[in-house]
């Protein structure tokens, strides 16, 4: 009796660490954010915390600073965006 309960507890905790890690996360829209919180998001730095972006999120941020056209210089600078043609 006791093998069995501890045979479904283990089934039970398997099945909730299954669950936990196959649970989809929302994919990153750098349009659902400010141009100041994307370009925190650039510099990596907010509050003494590192943040790391996937390359992937990191041409999306970059894009999307570009298209609202904000942030430039910043970006050029960084050497995220192709310097400017004289």
């Amino acid at each position: 009796m006791v093998a069995a309960r501890q045979e479904s507890l283990r089934t039970q905790v398997a099945g909730e660490e299954n669950m936990m890690t196959q649970t989809k996360r929302e994919p990153f829209n750098a349009g659902d954010f400010s141009s100041r919180k994307l370009m925190e998001l650039v510099s990596g730095d907010r509050d003494g915390n590192r943040l790391t972006l996937d390359q992937e999120a990191l041409d999306a941020v970059v894009s999307e600073l570009a298209s609202r056209r904000h942030y430039l210089r910043e970006l050029r600078d960084r050497g995220l965006l192709a310097p400017r043609a004289s």
